[in-house]
């Protein structure tokens, strides 16, 4: 439907010349014509040509030297009027303007004019008066009626708006355009209900819209806006499945309405997570090539522990978005999401190169040094685990717990090296950070009674963490080991004693500390 705003300004352009040119035709009709009227004429498109050069206060001189000569005018008026408002001279444009309509009442030109100024001051009331005119004068013609409707449907008045419409569709019967049109406007009267919170209203035009196209793109997002509103989970997500699957539908507003629906409750509630999950799949079959669907699919899968799925489904997010024309290009967020993924895997050969390319990537980013170190470790790449740690924790800045992280694993490949005394400082500022960072004071206080160094203070840190976790073989094994290096021998035997049942699940270091325990009991 054109807009009614750009209808009037085409309008006006329209007047404008013909208004300017009208005299100049009508001489070349008549038989006679006074010198006067030439003289009147000739300043009349004087004062138009300045008008249009920009001389907006020489055009008026101008006009009102027409208007001296000849009162009766009308196009004078009606230029200068259009002067006046582009200064902001409403009351004086509406003055002129009318003038013109009383000196030429059929001409529709000028009241289109003063039905444009009404519009633009939101004086919808006499705007809508100047169409019900215009319409009286052309009732043939059709773009009256829509104008008509749209200064309605702007000044949010319903009943006038159904009014018009009805005579619409009584004058030009049914049609494809009409149904058009009453859909647009039943979707703004919809909207305008929501936000004030009538619902019952607002329903009643979404149902309307629903029974002229039920197919319609639109009208099922919106259904399903107003039963998630309405609390009805249940058509929320019947009209929320049809929107998804009309193929009419835009994927922006299928994404837009499907996370409106669920993203407040995706993490909270099962049910929902799975609908979602199932819609999520379902476009990512219609639309494979965007990003944003992967993305989220991929946290999905996380959500649901299924990291192989997570991982492949960033590799295509990642992929698309190093497209040459990508316009959803990728950002540190969605590697370090990829590795996050591949550290529930245990997939340490992936996670070297992918942290490596991650490096390479975001050099400023601290994590994937974390990552990629603590996997050389695993490796037994001692040397190189210190080095890139070390490089990563430069780049830490008002991360205590990040900070922590680092601390730790640069003690534990100190430790690897041989390097004891370094360690254990390394482990003295992550328990700074953390006092009760259990993996720390577990292995901190095992290498203490490695190295058979401050027994006693490893034994205080061992029994926390044996406190803390009783069941665990790893801690109670460590708290153990520490009091049999203290030759506190019935102590450590108690305490090994609490993961005995347990015993098929020894690891061969706490079966071997077991037994040494033992022997040392009986020997005692």
């Amino acid at each position: 439907m054109k807009n009614l705003k750009n209808l009037f300004l085409l309008s006006v352009a329209i007047i404008f010349l013909a208004s300017c040119s009208s005299k100049s035709k009508l001489a070349s009709e008549k038989k006679e014509y006074t010198s006067s009227e030439l003289k009147i004429d000739g300043l009349f498109l004087d004062a138009c040509t300045q008008k249009q050069l920009g001389n907006l206060d020489k055009a008026v001189e101008l006009f009102d030297q027409v208007i001296a000569s000849d009162e009766k005018y009308a196009a004078a008026y009606f230029e200068k009027a259009s002067i006046l408002f582009n200064k902001k001279e409403v009351k004086g444009a509406i003055d002129l303007t009318q003038k013109a309509i009383d000196l030429q009442p059929k001409n529709t030109w000028y009241r289109m004019q003063m039905a444009e100024i009404y519009l633009i001051i939101s004086d919808y009331t006499n705007a809508a008066k100047v169409l019900e005119d215009l319409i009286v004068l052309n009732p043939e013609e059709k773009d009256y009626y829509l104008q008509l409707l749209q200064i309605y449907t702007q000044a949010s008045d319903e009943s006038n708006s159904q009014k018009t419409l009805e005579r619409i569709e009584k004058k030009w019967k049914s049609d494809k355009e009409l149904n058009s049109i009453k859909k647009q406007y039943y979707a703004i009267f919809a909207e305008k209900n929501m936000k004030k919170k009538d619902y019952v209203n607002a329903l009643k035009y979404y149902q309307k819209i629903e029974e002229i196209d039920p197919l319609d793109p639109y009208i099922h997002a919106s259904l399903a806006n107003y039963y998630l509103i309405q609390g009805d989970r249940v058509k929320t997500f019947e009209n929320l499945e049809k929107s998804i699957g009309n193929k009419e539908l835009d994927y922006q507003t299928k994404l837009q309405v499907l996370i409106a629906v669920y993203g407040n409750t995706v993490d909270s509630n099962e049910d929902d997570f799975n609908k979602f999950f199932t819609l999520l799949l379902n476009l990512s079959k219609e639309y494979p090539k965007e990003k944003t669907i992967w993305e989220l699919l991929a946290t999905g899968y996380s959500k649901m522990e299924n990291f192989p799925k997570s991982v492949e489904c960033l590799k295509i997010a990642i992929e698309l978005g190093n497209l040459p024309k990508s316009t959803q290009p990728n950002n540190y967020q969605i590697y370090q999401s990829l590795l996050f993924a591949e550290s529930q895997m245990d997939a340490t050969d992936s996670l070297i190169v992918d942290a490596k390319k991650t490096i390479e990537l975001y050099p400023e980013q601290p994590v994937p040094y974390l990552i990629l170190g603590t996997n050389q470790l695993i490796k037994k790449e001692f040397n190189e685990s210190l080095k890139t740690l070390e490089q990563g924790v430069e780049l830490v800045v008002n991360d205590t717990v990040l900070l922590e992280e680092f601390y730790s694993n640069i003690a534990q490949a100190h430790y690897e090296l041989k390097d004891a005394e370094k360690a254990f400082i390394y482990f003295e500022k992550a328990l700074n950070l953390n006092p009760d960072n259990y993996i720390v004071l577990n292995n901190y206080a095992y290498y203490l009674s490695v190295e058979n160094k401050d027994l006693d203070k490893a034994a205080q840190m061992a029994k926390k963490v044996f406190d803390k976790y009783p069941q665990m073989p790893t801690y109670v094994d460590t708290y153990a080991w520490v009091l049999y290096i203290k030759k506190e021998y019935k102590e450590a035997l108690s305490v090994i004693q609490n993961i005995i049942n347990q015993k098929d699940k020894w690891s061969p270091t706490i079966t071997e500390h077991y037994e040494q325990i033992l022997k040392a009991n009986e020997n005692k």
